[in-house]
């Protein structure tokens, strides 16, 4: 069997289990036991959707300069770039087509507050892409530890705020001390809400 479908199978289980009060919590990015890491190969990432109360494993299938493209094996995937921004999703109905992050990823890397502008494209409800202009800033906010698959790992905490046309949204982001995000908090809009992405592995 493929280890990453069994992987994944372990996951979906606890997450999705709704038995008695005796059943194990579901997993979150904090709980993933290293045991089932060991199941899967390469970098590896958990990918939730708070709103939706979902979860999944994706593994890296692809690279190109700084974007790295992630799949699951649910069909739906997403390209991070420099930072380990979200640049885009695919298979989930309203997704973020494209996004010029580089100023955003300049910013969190030197943990520097300021303006971050950008636009995106994104596809409305009726399969149309939308070109929007955001105005954003970035705000550094904390030092903080948080736990990923068990270990604790030091942070910095930036929010990013962004306005644009029909309303403004946040996005979050947990810098290590590479200047990368280990887990971010994106913004997708829809029925979707929001993505939580930690990196449990590479």
């Amino acid at each position: 069997n493929d280890p990453f479908i069994t992987a994944l199978g372990v996951v979906s289980d606890s997450v999705f289990d709704r038995g008695d009060d005796d059943a194990a919590a579901p997993l979150t990015a904090a709980t993933v036991p290293q045991t089932l890491l060991a199941q899967v190969e390469g970098p590896v990432i958990f990918v939730e959707t708070p709103q939706l109360g979902g979860a999944t494993l994706m593994t890296r299938v692809g690279q190109n300069g700084p974007d790295s493209t992630w799949r699951g094996p649910e069909g739906f995937g997403l390209t991070l770039g420099a930072g380990n921004i979200l640049r885009s999703t695919r298979g989930l109905g309203f997704d973020l087509m494209a996004s010029d992050t580089a100023v955003l990823a300049a910013a969190l890397s030197a943990r520097r507050p300021g303006p971050t502008p950008r636009v995106e494209i994104r596809l409305d409800g009726e399969g149309q892409q939308v070109r929007q202009t955001l105005d954003c800033t970035v705000t550094r906010d904390a030092r903080e530890t948080i736990t990923i698959a068990g270990q604790p790992r030091l942070t910095t905490r930036m929010t990013e705020t962004c306005r644009t046309d029909s309303g403004s949204h946040q996005n979050l982001f947990w810098v290590g001390t590479g200047g990368a995000a280990v887990q971010s908090l994106h913004w997708i809009g829809g029925p979707i809400g929001t993505l939580r992405i930690s990196h449990l592995r590479g």
